[in-house]
Order: C-alpha cells, then sequence, then structure tokens
C-alpha cells in the first residue's frame, strides 16, 4: 500500500502528460538558476551554522589556545600577537564571542601589547641567544683543546708561537677562558632579565591571574556546547531550508496543474536543488538519534572475532542488497518506459517520418515493407475501411484517411 502511495504521489506531481519540449538556451539558462541557487543555500547554511551558535566562533581557537596553554608568561607563544583579522562575518562572530574569550581577547591581551613590543623583545631574545651560542663554541674549543698534552706542547714553545687559533697561549689560555665564562654568565642573566621584566609586568600578571581564574568554567562550558551543536546545527539548517523546499514544491504542483512546462521544470530542478541538503541533514539528525552504543558493542563483538572482517562482509552484503534493488527498479523503469515509448503513436509517427523501425531503429522502407527485416515488427496493416495496407499505428490510414 505504502508503495502504490509512492507510485501515485510520484506520478501526479513529478510527471509532466504533455509533449513540450525545452530548447537548448533554456535548459542551459535553468541549470545556471540551480548553480546560483545551490550557491546561496551554501551561504545560507554556512552563516546559520557556521556563525550563530558554534563553538568555534563562541569559544575561537585564540580562546581556546590561551586557556590550553601552559606557557602563559612566554613572549614567545603566539597568542600574544593575536590580532583581530578581518574575516568572513568577523563584527557577527564578535557579538556571538563569550564574554569571557571576548575580555581574554580584546581586553587583557591588548594591555600586554601595549604594555609590551612583542617584535622587539623577541629580537632582543634573538641577538642575546646568538651571542650566547658563539661564546659556548668558543669554550667548548678551549675546553677540547685545554689538556695536559697542550700545556706540555705550550710550555716548550714561545708565547707568541701558538698552536691553536686566535694566539692562544700558555700565558693567555687561562685569561681567556675566564674572559669568556664571564661574558656566558653575563648574556645568561640578561635573557633571565629580560624574561623576569615581562613576567612580572602588571598586565601580564593580570592576563595570567584572569585567566587561571576562569580556566575550568570555559573547558566545562565548551564541552557542554559542543554536545548539542550537532543537534542544534542540524535543526537550524532543516529549519533554513523546509520552507525553501514546501515552497519550491508548491509552485512545482502548481505550474504542473495548469501545464506550464517550462515553469514547471524551472521550479521542479529547484526543488531537487533544496532537497540534495535538506536530504542530507535528515541523514545527520538521524545519526544523531542513532543508539551509537549499542552500535559500539556490535562492532566490538565482531572485532573481539578472530576474523573481524565480517563486519566488511556484511557492510558490502548491506551495500549490494540497497543498491542492488534500486538499480534494478531503475532499470525496469527504463525498459518499462522505453516500451510504452515504442507502442505511442507519436514515437510511430517520428518513426514513419525517419524512415526507421519503432522497435530496433532499422532503416525500411514503410512504402514497400510490411514487417521490418531485423526484429519482425509489423509495419503495415489492412485498414478496416479500403482493405488497402496503411502504417501501422497511425491514427488515419494513408489511403483513404478513415480513423483506424
Amino acid at each position: 500500500m505504502i508503495k502504490q502511495y509512492i507510485k501515485d504521489f510520484y506520478s501526479t506531481n513529478f510527471t509532466f502528460k504533455g509533449k513540450e519540449k525545452l530548447s537548448k538556451l533554456t535548459i542551459f539558462f535553468v541549470i545556471i538558476l540551480d548553480i546560483f541557487i545551490f550557491i546561496t543555500l551554501g551561504l545560507g547554511i554556512d552563516f546559520q551554522v557556521k556563525v550563530l551558535n558554534n563553538p568555534s566562533v563562541v569559544y575561537p581557537y585564540q580562546c581556546r589556545n590561551v586557556v590550553d596553554s601552559n606557557k602563559l608568561d612566554d613572549f614567545n607563544r603566539y597568542f600574544y600577537t593575536y590580532q583581530n583579522n578581518n574575516m568572513k562575518y568577523q563584527s557577527i562572530k564578535n557579538d556571538q564571542m563569550d564574554n569571557r574569550c571576548d575580555e581574554i581577547l580584546h581586553t587583557k591581551l591588548k594591555a600586554v601589547q601595549k604594555e609590551h613590543k612583542i617584535k622587539d623583545l623577541r629580537k632582543r631574545e634573538k641577538e642575546l641567544n646568538k651571542d650566547l651560542n658563539n661564546i659556548t663554541a668558543e669554550l667548548n674549543y678551549l675546553r677540547a683543546n685545554y689538556n695536559t698534552v697542550l700545556f706540555e706542547k705550550i710550555s716548550s714553545q714561545s708565547s707568541d708561537k701558538s698552536i691553536v687559533k686566535d694566539n692562544i697561549s700558555s700565558e693567555n689560555i687561562k685569561t681567556k677562558y675566564d674572559s669568556y665564562v664571564k661574558q656566558n654568565e653575563k648574556i645568561k642573566k640578561q635573557k633571565e632579565a629580560l624574561y623576569k621584566s615581562f613576567k612580572e609586568s602588571k598586565s601580564v600578571k593580570e592576563f595570567i591571574s584572569f585567566v587561571k581564574k576562569n580556566k575550568s568554567e570555559i573547558k566545562k562550558d565548551l564541552k557542554e556546547l559542543q554536545k548539542s551543536y550537532q543537534l542544534k546545527k542540524d535543526l537550524v539548517t532543516l529549519a533554513f531550508l523546509l520552507p525553501l523546499l514546501f515552497l519550491s514544491f508548491y509552485m512545482m504542483r502548481k505550474y504542473l496543474y495548469k501545464e506550464k512546462y517550462t515553469l514547471y521544470v524551472m521550479f521542479k530542478n529547484i526543488f531537487v536543488v533544496i532537497l540534495i541538503p535538506t536530504f542530507f541533514s535528515l541523514i545527520s539528525l538521524i545519526y544523531t538519534f542513532l543508539p551509537k552504543v549499542f552500535i559500539e558493542k556490535l562492532l566490538k563483538f565482531f572485532y573481539e572475532l578472530e576474523v573481524p572482517f565480517i563486519v566488511y562482509y556484511i557492510a558490502i552484503a548491506i551495500f549490494v542488497v540497497i543498491f542492488g534493488y534500486i538499480i534494478v527498479k531503475l532499470q525496469n523503469k527504463y525498459r518499462n518506459d522505453i516500451n510504452k515509448f515504442k507502442s505511442n503513436s507519436i514515437s510511430k509517427t517520428e518513426s514513419y517520418n525517419r524512415s526507421i523501425c519503432n522497435v530496433c531503429t532499422n532503416k525500411v522502407n514503410y512504402e514497400t515493407m510490411n514487417f521490418c527485416p531485423c526484429c519482425k515488427n509489423e509495419l503495415r496493416v489492412d485498414c478496416p475501411s479500403c482493405n488497402k495496407k496503411t502504417i501501422k499505428g497511425l491514427n488515419f490510414c494513408i489511403k483513404c484517411s478513415s480513423e483506424l
């Protein structure tokens, strides 16, 4: 009964019984319209689900990185260079942002940027690291050559004839070594002072204090929002698409009953375009409510067996059954449509005009042949009025014009 209802519904609302055809230019513009509508739907859905109520908008990436970081006092961390880029829907996203994240990014972080020039701090750190690396290399060189054999060779030569670079001799090697050690300690203290001045500044302390105070609550609220987001996303998408779907269906039916084929085809295409994202949203919504615990247990059961590929066998079997049923039904419908087309008067008239068999499309002569030599299809019959041969399937006799 349900199957028959679906067939009746389809034939009533999706089958045009007229004979009108569309020009190639009309078809082209219908396709262009479909593309524009599909793009507009994508933009509408993008706005609805990616801007409004999105966890990534309420708690943006930069805010989550700050909350998850364990090095809030390190000026090398990228979130100190946060900038509010002019991105898509940025002003709306700012309105949707959580108040605590807004305070972190637009108040506390701005205060840090105002008090400290992060680029200058990084530049100074690089300079100190470069000097430190150079001095460390010199110390390592001296340590590598600072041994008993070296001193025996140094003690037996003139002080101005060093066997190592920089004219290091028995008279100056200790002095040189001590000088490098002092420079090394000095640079380390400069680095420590650089880090300390940043860590102990007022803006950084207030920033760290605020983040630590709100960290656990932000994580908790984000987790709860993420749980409900998928359901909310599907419902918002459907709320956006369903009115358009019903409106396009109504317009399609309206022009179908009025037998305005061009407008019927146009709104039918619009209906199909809107139906595609609607279908996927419905599937996603159904998946959200599926008993995932049962599915997980079922999959776990199969994987615990020694032959876990049984799961894939079952999946392949399911796909074969589903798609096999669809393919057979489509082919049967196609075959029936072809048979109906071959048997109607329009098809036979067209075949007669083209001098081809309407069954096998072989070239035939309707003036001299009674049957197709390839498929035995009957081409001519006797007219019941004049008893002369006339074309089978035409409405009137070609000899006496009597209605057949």
